[in-house]
């Protein structure tokens, strides 16, 4: 039984991360697009904008191949801090604790809103001139190009995702944590506060280390 749960566990963890993974892969495009228009609104779901804050405090210079990857990389340990500070927290504002790895994954899934355009966005980056081409997405998703067309509705939809997954979010913490009035609100502002500081400190320390081993 002990090995079953561990193996659950484990499990509720890769899926949490893969699909924080996922979002990144969406908002990777997001940016990407919005880019060619004009800078991307920040995305309201705290991993969300603690992973944009990792990435552009520990920014270095390195291969295009390498900045896709931190970029990735960076959504699911944004999504385990998140969860983690709520989780450690949770006690001093009248809340419980619900067994951490499951939490993992519910909080994932909330991302699941702003995870399905991004396959779609990949698609329409093959668009060009001459028609589709494979290697223009992977050319548009290495910034070596841009994409053919940015639609104006990209920022509206995604925006109104974020706040589709924020609501989903909230009410899971409700539910999950059971704190309630003010004191849960001001658990969420005090664990985003964190939140944004540890991810600050956190990029500044890595990005002289990461910058000297992959630059």
């Amino acid at each position: 039984m002990a090995l079953d749960r561990r193996k659950t566990a484990l499990w509720d963890c890769i899926e949490a991360a893969l699909l924080w993974v996922a979002l990144g892969f969406s908002l990777g495009w997001y940016y990407t697009y919005a880019y060619s228009r004009a800078p991307g609104w920040p995305m309201p779901l705290p991993e969300a904008c603690g992973a944009v804050i990792l990435y552009y405090f520990s920014a270095f210079s390195t291969g295009p191949w390498i900045r896709v990857i931190h970029w990735l990389v960076l959504f699911p340990i944004a999504g385990f801090l998140w969860v983690t500070l709520l989780t450690l927290t949770a006690p001093f504002f009248g809340g419980k604790r619900t067994e951490y790895t499951w939490m993992l994954l519910q909080f994932a899934l909330t991302s699941l809103p702003l995870i399905i355009p991004g396959p779609i966005l990949a698609g329409m980056a093959g668009r060009t001139l001459l028609g589709f081409n494979a290697r223009h997405i992977i050319e548009v998703g290495l910034l070596r190009a841009q994409p053919f067309y940015s639609p104006s509705w990209l920022t509206p939809l995604f925006v109104g995702l974020a706040v589709i997954s924020l609501v989903w979010q909230v009410v899971l913490y409700l539910r999950m944590f059971e704190t309630k009035g003010k004191k849960a609100v001001v658990h969420l502002l005090v664990s985003a506060f964190f939140l944004a500081c540890m991810t600050c400190g956190l990029a500044t320390f890595a990005a002289y280390p990461l910058g000297w081993w992959l630059g």
